[in-house]
């Protein structure tokens, strides 16, 4: 089906206006709706959501909005009004759905009435009605369930969302709650929402009804093996739902590990080498710091041995002489006159331990008297001839001392020449890298998912080995509930029952999931097919992926996720190949209303989108509105000829018309 027209009547902007669509065989059933922002583009997607399913799609901000009805036929009504009155005002939207024949057709109409006053607009009532043109003649539908049944069957509010998209939406498609959106889809279109609704209601009568009736039985042994069988499978339950979440975050993981490839390809060991140019930077400022210090050691060992040397043929000499003096037996004699006076005091000689003689003593006497007036240049001379012995070693050590400073300064500017050579190849790899923060952060965040990943894992496991081991009591307890209901007739019956709901739920799972399986396979080949044969990027992208999650995968010919680091174009484009793979599997083959397609496209890729568009619209209606800056030459050189109709809006007096 088809949009064949539209008429709006005090729908927000727009008094009378009537859009239509016609198509001729052969030609694209391309339609364009051009205008400038705040002129109205986006109310037209409004108009219709609103008159099909009483809602606006893509209202902004609802809660600042102004109420539906036009605000001039609102001030038309206000000069009417009786004195603290009030009066209704209507806006009605109708939309005609034709097939391609024009052999079938159907009437929406939607009549919201509103309650005028001076100083408020408040909704009263809204009713809607279909008109159904077949075999030559209109015919109202009267039954709800029929109308119902008439939205439902060509553009079900489930999957509205595949049918009028903003441009927005469809570029974000798979960046946020995509699972959900895929999911959604293909439950709703497969039908399998209505086999789900069967199984929770055997479910539901089972666990609701027949279980309690068991548990609750008079006979304790059979009450407690149904309870502790219910308390088995509330914990089987348990397991799935973790069992399920966990799964979706090892995918998660797996997405984002494979983004983060996307940043850090080519420069895996960019984390490496950041964190080596630091720490070099800093051993080139302590080498620095070494080199200067080494060069002050340097400056204090010139000043010291400047002085040494100048004064070295005075000390030499000096030496010299004293050495001479001492060999000659010309300097005082070098004894201890402490030594003297102990002896003296003592009269006993503490060399040979002998006691005194008296002429030994008059001796010590004598000689005592005679140090008196010789110790203290003796004790001169002495201390001289150290001190001279300590400058001449030092200046015998000059030339070994000198070469070990040099050495040491020489190694140091060896290693901190090597250390501004590393320094410079680093910052040349980490310059020829884009956004080195970025590279970095990425691989740390995949050391982080990774990680993640392996814990998620690991307790999967553990939850599907607990799952086995409940599954296996599950059982057991089952085979001992019947044994002990076996004896009892009226259990025994409500047991049959039960048994009857557990194999029909089951039956109605399996069906569902095999359903789901063969649908999600289907749509990863047929979106797959379709993003490849609409693609301007031929041989970029080797597969797509519906995991059992409904995570979506888009791989590269190298096997890994790349649809993080598709452009805008290409992920809208992904978009609309999975909208009508999924049309096409389902059998609900619908229009597309895409409001500013190429708004959020980059320059480079608008005109690919735009031949897309118009390939797409050989085979079904698609309406397209565009702002003067999306509709550049170009977009429109590429789009002349291609359209089936082309309207122009433009506000004249506060209200939108078709110019």
């Amino acid at each position: 089906m088809r949009i064949e027209n539209i008429e709006i009547q005090n729908f927000r902007q727009y008094r009378n206006l009537s859009f239509k669509f016609p198509h001729s065989t052969g030609d694209n059933d391309l339609h364009i709706i051009f205008a400038n922002n705040g002129v109205g583009k986006t109310n037209v997607l409004n108009a219709i959501t609103w008159c099909l399913y009483d809602t606006e799609m893509h209202l902004g901000d609802k809660n600042t909005a102004l109420a539906i009805l036009n605000n001039q036929k609102v001030q038309e009504l206000r000069t009417h009004l009786p004195e603290g009155g009030s009066v209704i005002g209507e806006a009605i939207v109708k939309i005609t759905f034709s097939s391609d024949d024009a052999s079938e057709k159907i009437l929406f109409q939607r009549v919201g009435k509103f309650n005028v006053t001076t100083d408020a607009i408040i909704s009263v009532d809204t009713k809607f009605t279909i008109m159904h043109f077949i075999n030559g003649e209109w015919n109202s539908i009267e039954s709800e369930e029929e109308t119902l049944s008439l939205v439902k069957r060509n553009v079900p509010e489930e999957i509205h969302e595949y049918i009028f998209f903003d441009g927005e939406h469809l570029e974000n498609y798979f960046r946020a709650g995509q699972s959900d959106n895929i999911k959604n889809g293909i439950e709703e279109l497969t039908q399998a929402v209505i086999i789900e609704k069967a199984e929770v209601a055997f479910n539901n009568y089972l666990t609701g009804v027949l279980n309690p009736q068991i548990a609750n039985s008079s006979v304790k042994d059979i009450s407690t093996a149904q309870k502790e069988m219910d308390k088995i499978q509330e914990a089987i339950d348990a397991c799935s739902t973790s069992i399920e979440a966990m799964t979706t975050q090892i995918h998660h993981c797996d997405d984002e590990i494979s983004s983060l490839d996307n940043i850090i390809s080519g420069h895996i060991h960019v984390s490496e080498k950041t964190s080596r140019l630091k720490e070099v930077e800093g051993l080139i400022d302590s080498l620095k710091a070494d080199i200067d210090k080494k060069k002050a050691e340097m400056m204090v060992f010139v000043r010291e041995y400047i002085q040494y040397f100048a004064l070295y043929p005075a000390i030499k000499n000096l030496y010299t002489y004293i050495q001479e003096q001492d060999k000659h037996g010309k300097l005082p004699p070098r004894i201890d006159k402490f030594l003297l006076q102990t002896i003296e005091e003592h009269k006993h000689c503490l060399i040979c331990d002998q006691d005194l003689s008296d002429h030994s003593y008059s001796f010590i006497q004598e000689l005592r008297k005679e140090l008196e007036v010789s110790s203290e240049t003796s004790a001169l001379l002495n201390k001289s001839v150290v001190v001279l012995r300590q400058y001449i070693d030092k200046l015998s050590h000059y030339r070994e001392r000198r070469i070990a400073l040099m050495e040491e300064e020489k190694a140091l500017r060896k290693q901190y020449t090597e250390y501004l050579e590393e320094e410079k190849q680093l910052n040349i790899y980490l310059m020829n890298i884009p956004n080195t923060e970025a590279v970095t952060k990425a691989i740390e965040d995949k050391k982080e998912y990774r990680k993640k990943r392996d814990d998620i894992v690991a307790r999967k496991g553990v939850e599907e080995e607990h799952k086995k081991v409940l599954d296996n009591q599950l059982y057991n307890q089952s085979k001992l509930l019947k044994s002990l209901i076996e004896k009892n007739k009226q259990l025994e019956k409500i047991n049959q029952q039960a048994d009857y709901c557990k194999k029909c739920r089951n039956v109605l799972k399996e069906t569902r999931l095999d359903l789901l399986e063969e649908s999600r396979r289907e749509m990863e080949q047929e979106t797959f097919d379709t993003f490849s044969r609409l693609l301007w990027k031929k041989d970029a992208f080797s597969k797509v992926e519906i995991l059992e999650d409904y995570t979506f995968r888009l791989l590269d010919k190298y096997g890994s996720q790349t649809l993080g680091s598709c452009s805008a174009a290409e992920r809208a484009l992904l978009a609309l190949s999975f909208t009508l793979a999924l049309q096409k599997v389902s059998m609900h083959d619908s229009l597309l209303f895409i409001d500013t397609p190429i708004g959020r496209v980059d320059q480079d890729n608008r005109l690919n989108f735009v031949n897309t568009l118009c390939e797409i619209a050989k085979s079904k209606q698609v309406i397209l509105t565009f702002t003067p800056v999306e509709y550049d030459d170009k977009v429109a050189a590429a789009l002349q000829g291609q359209y089936a109709s082309f309207n122009r809006l433009a506000i004249e007096d506060g209200i939108t018309v078709i110019k």
